[in-house]
């Protein structure tokens, strides 16, 4: 599976633990208020997943990825 999969599926998990609303997820969806709507657990729950998969996150980097492409683009590859 691509990183690009991998990291929308990680979205859509978190979304279905938080018991929030599926959204469509791609890869120029707003990861906050206007978009997925994605609160602070839900970044806390992306930023453990991503560092588990990948050993390294943009949110312990300092970095907030404002969308999926965002996330992507940390990591240097699709």
């Amino acid at each position: 599976m691509s990183k690009e999969l991998e990291v929308i599926e990680m979205i859509k998990t978190i979304l279905k633990h938080q018991a929030m609303p599926e959204a469509e997820v791609a890869m120029s969806s707003d990861l906050y208020d206007d978009g997925i709507g994605l609160d602070s657990l839900c970044v806390a729950e992306l930023s453990a997943m991503l560092e588990k998969a990948y050993g390294n996150d943009p949110y312990t980097s300092k970095i907030m990825p404002r969308t999926v492409s965002d996330i992507i683009s940390f990591y240097g590859d699709t």
